[in-house]
């Protein structure tokens, strides 16, 4: 998460509506499936 946060504040001109598409399918579900578990052990 931090090498993606990384990336568009750094190389934002390189940031292209695929790529922020592609972050909002692929990687942020498999975030938030982790938060989710993290959050039922608490």
């Amino acid at each position: 998460m931090a090498a993606a946060g990384n990336f568009y504040r750094h190389n934002y001109e390189d940031v292209t509506p695929r790529r922020v598409w592609k972050t909002l399918r692929e990687d942020l579900p498999l975030l938030r499936a982790a938060i989710d578990q993290e959050l039922k052990h608490t």
